[in-house]
C-alpha cells in the first residue's frame, strides 16, 4: 500500500507537544514501517493552513496531485487538521471528497477512517466541525489580542520607517543614530520647501519624501498613533525623534503649498484617456496647469509628455496649449466623420483582410491538441507504461509548446478590435460642442486610437479606416502658421499699374 506521510506544523511554540516537527518526522515514518506501507513524505515544515494561505503549501499541492494519478492509497498524519484548518470548513470538505472520489483513506496513529464510507464521512465532518470552532476562537483570541497590544502601545510588527530598526530582543524599533542624520536632512527641509523640492534636493524619488513626511509618519516618529474608534492619542513604547512643535511646523508647510487651497482643474479634452504619447519618447502625454495669469485674465494649460521636469525631462518635446491642439484634433475629426456610413464599408472591408477568427481557431485545436499529449503522458507515467525520468523532457517540450501557443493566442485576441459604435459617431461638431466634458470626451476615445504628438505635428490614429485605400492615420499641423508675405511683382517703365497686382 502507498502511504503519504503529511507533516506540518502552524505555529514555532504549540503547547502540544506532539505537534512538534521532531515528533512527527520520527513517529510517522515509524508507523507506516510497521504496518507494511509503503511511503513517501510531504513535509510543509512551520506552515499555516488557514483559509487564504493554502497556496503557500507545496508540499500539500505536490500530494493532492499524487492522490490525482492515483498514486496514493492512505494518508498518515499526526491528526486530521494537519491536512486542513480552514475556519469555513469549505477546504476541508473539499479534501475529504477528493479522498473518497480516487479511493484515499487517512490515518492517525490510532486509527484509520475511510471516507467513501458514510459512517467513517460523518465521523471527520463532525471533527472538522470541532477543529473549524476551534478555529474560529483562535482567531478571535488572536484578533483580540492584537487590539490590546495595538491600544496599549506595543509595536505590531511590520518595517520600520527611517529612523528606526526592529530590536528583537526588546521586540520594539530602537533608534538608529546614522539612519536619524539621514532622515533629520528631511525633516529640516521639509519645514521650508514643498516635497518636490525636497526631493530634487536630496536626489531622493519625491513619494520616498511623501511618505517620510505624512501624517501617519509624524505621529510614529512622536512615538504616538491614533486611535482609530475615539480618535484618542496613544502613545507607544519606543523612543521617539521628533517634538510635537516640528510635526505641526511640517504639516503647516505641507499644507500651505496646495493651490489657492482647492486644487484647479487641469483636465484637458484629450488627456487622462489613455490615447496620447509623446513622439519623441513614447511616455503618456498629460496635461500640465499653469499658475500664470494673462493680462485678460485667462489661463493657458498646455500638453506635455509626463517626463516634462527637471530630473527626467524628454530632451525634445514642448509644451504646446490645449486650444492649438484641441481645434486641430477636432478639425480633423468631424472632416472624417463627415463620410458617415462609407466608415463602416471601410471597417467592415478591412476586417475581412484579416482572418482573426481562422488563425484563432487553429491555434485554440493545436493548444487542445497539446492538452491531449500532456493528459496521455500523466496516464503513461501512473500507469507505469513509462519512466517518469525518461518522461520528464517530453512534459517539458509539450508545456513549452502550449505556453508559446497560448501567447500567441493573446496577442491576436489583443490585435482584434471591436467595432466602433456607429451611433455614437453620427455626430456633427454643432452638436459635439453642446454635449457634457466627459461626453466629448466618450466621442473621442470612440473614434481615436491614439495620439503622438510631436513639437510641430501630430499623427491621430483612428479606431477604423478613415479612407477608401484603408489608411487609419492623419497628420496634423500644429505649428503656428506664418502667413506668407505676398509676392512682389516687378514692374518695367513700360508696365500699366494694376492696382489689383497688390491686393
Amino acid at each position: 500500500m502507498n502511504a503519504a506521510i503529511y507533516i506540518r506544523k502552524s505555529r514555532e511554540n504549540h503547547v502540544k507537544p506532539s505537534y512538534r516537527l521532531v515528533v512527527q518526522r520520527e513517529q510517522l515514518p515509524e508507523y507506516a514501517k510497521q504496518q507494511g506501507w509503503h511511503s513517501t513524505i510531504y513535509d510543509d515544515g512551520h506552515a499555516s493552513a488557514a483559509r487564504g494561505k493554502t497556496e503557500l503549501l507545496p508540499e500539500r499541492a505536490r500530494l493532492e496531485a499524487d492522490i490525482r494519478a492515483g498514486k496514493i492509497n492512505i494518508i498518515l498524519v499526526i491528526e486530521l487538521s494537519r491536512l486542513s484548518r480552514d475556519d469555513t470548513m469549505q477546504d476541508y470538505v473539499a479534501w475529504l471528497t477528493l479522498c473518497a472520489d480516487h479511493g484515499v483513506k487517512l490515518a492517525t496513529l490510532t486509527r484509520t477512517l475511510n471516507p467513501a464510507q458514510h459512517s467513517d464521512w460523518m465521523l471527520l465532518l463532525m471533527e472538522g466541525g470541532f477543529s473549524s470552532v476551534e478555529m474560529k476562537v483562535l482567531t478571535g483570541r488572536m484578533a483580540e489580542g492584537r487590539k490590546q497590544a495595538f491600544l496599549s502601545g506595543k509595536y505590531l510588527g511590520g518595517g520600520c520607517p527611517k529612523p528606526y530598526l526592529y530590536d528583537k530582543a526588546q521586540g520594539k524599533p530602537v533608534v538608529d543614530q546614522h539612519l536619524l542624520e539621514e532622515i533629520e536632512q528631511v525633516w529640516s527641509l521639509a519645514e521650508q520647501m514643498s516635497a518636490k523640492a525636497v526631493a530634487e534636493q536630496l536626489d531622493w524619488p519625491e513619494i520616498t519624501v511623501r511618505r517620510a513626511i505624512s501624517d501617519s509618519r509624524l505621529y510614529f516618529y512622536q512615538a504616538l498613533r491614533i486611535d482609530p474608534d475615539t480618535g484618542d492619542i496613544i502613545k507607544c513604547d519606543w523612543e521617539p525623534v521628533m517634538t510635537e512643535d516640528r510635526a505641526k511646523r511640517i504639516q503647516q508647510t505641507r499644507r500651505s503649498r496646495k493651490t489657492n487651497k482647492t486644487r484647479r482643474d487641469a483636465a484637458g479634452l484629450l488627456s487622462a484617456l489613455g490615447i496620447m504619447y509623446c513622439g519623441y519618447c513614447g511616455k503618456t502625454v498629460k496635461s500640465w496647469n499653469n499658475s500664470k495669469i494673462r493680462l485678460d485674465g485667462t489661463r493657458l494649460d498646455y500638453y506635455a509628455c509626463v517626463t516634462k521636469n527637471k530630473k527626467n525631462a524628454c530632451p525634445a518635446s514642448k509644451m504646446i496649449n490645449h486650444q492649438t491642439v484641441n481645434q486641430k484634433v477636432l478639425k480633423n475629426l468631424f472632416f472624417t466623420l463627415a463620410n458617415g456610413d462609407r466608415l463602416r464599408e471601410w471597417w467592415f472591408e478591412s476586417r475581412r483582410a484579416i482572418n482573426h477568427s481562422g488563425k484563432a481557431a487553429e491555434i485554440i485545436t493545436s493548444i487542445k491538441r497539446e492538452e491531449l499529449k500532456k493528459k496521455n503522458l500523466v496516464n503513461a507515467i501512473a500507469e507505469g507504461l513509462i519512466d517518469f525520468s525518461d518522461a520528464k523532457e517530453q512534459m517539458k517540450n509539450i508545456k513549452f509548446a502550449i505556453f508559446e501557443l497560448q501567447d500567441k493566442l493573446e496577442f491576436l485576441t489583443n490585435t482584434i478590435a471591436e467595432e466602433p459604435d456607429w451611433d455614437a459617431l453620427k455626430i456633427t461638431h454643432e452638436k459635439f460642442e453642446t454635449l457634457s466634458f466627459s461626453e466629448q470626451r466618450e466621442v473621442i476615445r470612440n473614434a481615436i486610437e491614439s495620439i503622438t504628438l510631436n513639437n510641430t505635428y501630430a499623427i491621430i490614429k483612428y479606431a477604423f479606416p478613415r479612407s477608401e485605400s484603408g489608411s487609419y492615420e492623419a497628420r496634423i499641423n500644429l505649428a503656428r502658421g506664418n502667413q506668407k508675405k505676398p509676392r512682389l511683382v516687378k514692374r518695367t517703365r513700360t508696365q500699366p499699374h494694376d492696382i489689383t497686382s497688390d491686393l
